[in-house]
């Protein structure tokens, strides 16, 4: 089955660097760095906003354990947002070539 993983970062220069690795590694893809998100969240009893950065991942079911696992060890963020969302269909061309490229290295 075929996900896509949705988090946030406080900079350009980290969301990069992780996505780069997870890519690299063949755990994502694919990875869309979208700027410039405004967040605004309750955190620690108080309403804060932020402008974050969203990496939007490609990648299969199988590989979200490790990824979460880097996600968590390598963020910058005491909680880091994680989320994960079914991909039900796509292109079968596209599907493809998720799972081509996400082929654990051994």
């Amino acid at each position: 089955m075929f996900v896509a993983i949705y988090s946030t970062f406080e900079s350009m220069k980290e969301a990069k660097s992780l996505a780069r690795y997870l890519v690299e590694e063949k755990l994502l893809a694919c990875a869309n760095l979208i700027s410039n998100v405004v967040s605004i969240y309750s955190w620690e009893g108080k309403v804060e906003e932020s402008t974050e950065i969203v990496l939007w991942g490609k990648t299969q079911d199988h590989l979200i354990d490790r990824i979460k696992k880097i996600i968590e060890e390598r963020h910058s963020y005491s909680l880091p947002a994680l989320s994960v969302y079914p991909i039900t269909t796509g292109s079968e061309a596209y599907l493809k070539w998720i799972k081509s490229e996400t082929l654990i290295k051994t």
